[in-house]
């Protein structure tokens, strides 16, 4: 079975890697991609073969899909996703409007009030190697954040085995592409050359993203800092996780991660000796973790890499489609 999809929102970065894997995804048939500042051009002029051109992401060929993706700001996928649910069409949104549960938390982070909160109660969080199951049934998906993502699979064998843990602290790195296509042609690419800063140092609104999954699994609140920082790189996710726990006896617990991954067909637990590395995982939808003691005590370090905008973005994106259509999970997904 082939679906038509469509793409609202397909000149950024992300779109740009949804259209790469859905242009020649061999169960979809992509339809129409959005741009309001590249409307009428060729859609080739930022991914060569396509014979699209760029439609206003009103145009009532989205209605036309089976499936559409939203790769749009915060606010849009709220106001329109109701309008396609209605008529059997199914959303992938890589946004962050229905990752939040809680209207309050979103209206604090986000600064203003959700648009759609039935949504919200409807929706799959994407994140694959958690909700599978979940996402296979879903209608409205929503795709975990980047910082989230790399973080949340360095956590998640800990949380789930109900580790004693105490607090946590989060220090990511993320390469200038996460920071959207005309922020970094604007300024970002000259800014960060040769440079290396941190940013939203009173609190990044991926925190209580982060927060939410893993508390709903721990079953209680967890004391958890998360820091960002800009790298002079256009791709990747560095996170780096110190893990403080009530008791740690230096017992190795790479097993513990091994197991928990054992399925998982993007994640690799890093053997003794090495380290995660971004340029391992670009263009890839792989997620390397790496388990370290540390210097402190009851303290682990745990390292978690991805390509923010592949297994961060739209790689997760493709296997959440991939799920809710019945297909292979990693079908049009290139590990390199």
């Amino acid at each position: 079975m082939i679906n038509k999809v469509g793409i609202i929102g397909g000149s950024g970065f992300a779109g740009e890697e949804l259209i790469k894997y859905l242009s020649i995804h061999q169960n979809a048939d992509l339809i129409a991609v959005s741009s309001r500042d590249l409307l009428g051009k060729k859609v080739s002029e930022i991914v060569e073969g396509s014979n699209l051109s760029f439609v206003d992401p009103d145009d009532a060929i989205f209605y036309d899909c089976d499936v559409v993706f939203f790769s749009t700001p915060h606010g849009v996928a709220m106001k329109r996703a109701k309008s396609f649910l209605e008529k059997d069409i199914k959303i992938i949104d890589l946004s962050a409007d229905f990752r939040i549960k809680d209207t309050a938390i979103w209206k604090k982070w986000y600064g203003s009030d959700h648009e759609y909160p039935e949504g919200l109660q409807d929706s799959v969080y994407g994140l694959t190697e958690l909700n599978i199951d979940s996402i296979k049934s879903g209608k409205l998906i929503a795709v975990p954040g980047c910082y989230p993502t790399a973080s949340i699979l360095g956590l998640l064998p800990l949380v789930v085995n109900k580790l004693k843990i105490k607090s946590v602290t989060i220090d990511a790195k993320s390469g200038i592409s996460g920071a959207g296509r005309s922020a970094v042609e604007n300024t970002l690419k000259k800014e960060i050359k040769e440079n290396f800063r941190a940013y939203a140092t009173d609190g990044h609104r991926h925190l209580p993203e982060i927060k939410q999954v893993l508390e709903d699994l721990f079953s209680e609140s967890l004391e958890v800092n998360f820091l960002p920082h800009l790298i002079p790189a256009m791709r990747g996710i560095y996170a780096t996780i110190y893990v403080n726990l009530e008791k740690y006896g230096g017992e190795p617990l790479i097993q513990l991660f091994q197991h928990f991954y054992k399925d998982s067909p993007n994640v690799e637990i890093m053997r003794d000796g090495f380290v995660p590395e971004i340029s391992k995982v670009t263009e890839t939808n792989k997620c390397q973790i790496g388990i370290y003691k540390s210097a402190i005590k009851n303290q682990i370090v745990v390292i978690a890499t991805i390509d923010n905008l592949v297994k961060g973005a739209s790689g997760q994106a493709i296997e959440c489609y991939n799920l809710m259509n019945g297909y292979n999970q990693m079908q049009g997904i290139s590990h390199g």
